[in-house]
């Protein structure tokens, strides 16, 4: 199979400062990079805004990169499912976006929760692109942690019974846990591998500073593939000018 380069972020919906300039710089960074691939959390539309096509609306923020990424001379492919209500304005939801394009769309709730007001409400979503004569389902999510009504590990069980299929499957995104902890383990478990996993730094270096359950800075995103891989490249992007309150991550690998 061909080396594919995959970026995985979250956008932290629309409320960062100097958005426009930080988007530009995210879109540049996937120009320069040429990357294949793609999977965005906390994607926000203004739920005042008029739709453009399907579910998505005029400041999609996926759709902003995606039209700034074609005004740098590179189309991509676009998927987006809103599922949750944020900061009492924004729909929030996952994106893809691929220089392949997108087969077999799908999405489906991770959450027992399904309330479009609540902010713990999950979803998973997925599509398969065309590499050579091979497909790779690629699935982008942003898992909930542990608590009162939610187990981290059903959700992780959900996802994979929508990604049980016999090709290969990349899985990235935001899921809220530390590497060296049962939850990923659990993860682990279901045959999906960190491909970050054999460098010290790049597994342990901080994607996002502290909130909610996260007291200190840590590392909570990834990009984890369940077929034996070869990881050529890989970094940890927008540290010194971050574009979100998490940093993206990166990685060119080839699967065997």
């Amino acid at each position: 199979m061909s080396e594919l380069r995959i970026l995985s972020l979250n956008l932290h919906c629309l409320v960062e400062a100097d958005l426009d300039a930080k988007q530009r710089r995210i879109a540049r960074e996937i120009h320069d990079r040429d990357i294949d691939v793609v999977c965005l959390q906390e994607v926000a539309q203004s739920m005042d805004q008029p739709l453009v096509h399907d579910n998505i609306k005029a400041d999609n923020y996926a759709l902003t990169l995606q039209r700034l990424l074609h005004d740098l001379g590179k189309h991509y492919h676009l998927a987006f499912v809103p599922f949750k209500m944020s900061f009492n304005k924004y729909d929030e939801g996952l994106a893809i976006l691929s220089r392949h394009s997108l087969h077999n769309v799908a999405h489906a709730y991770l959450s027992n929760g399904r309330d479009y007001a609540d902010w713990t409400t999950r979803k998973i979503l997925v599509a398969d692109i065309h590499l050579e004569e091979n497909v790779l389902s690629v699935a982008t999510t942003h898992f909930g942690w542990s608590d009162d009504n939610e187990t981290f590990e059903d959700q992780v069980d959900t996802a994979m019974r929508l990604l049980q299929r016999d090709n290969p499957v990349l899985l990235a995104g935001d899921f809220n846990v530390r590497p060296n902890t049962a939850e990923f383990q659990h993860v682990k478990n279901h045959g999906f591998h960190d491909v970050f996993a054999d460098d010290p730094m790049l597994s342990t270096h901080p994607t996002h500073g502290g909130m909610y359950v996260h007291e200190t800075a840590s590392r909570i995103d990834y990009i984890a593939v369940n077929r034996p891989h070869e990881r050529l490249d890989g970094a940890i992007l927008f540290t010194d000018k971050p574009v979100s309150d998490h940093y993206g991550i990166y990685a060119r690998i080839k699967l065997k």
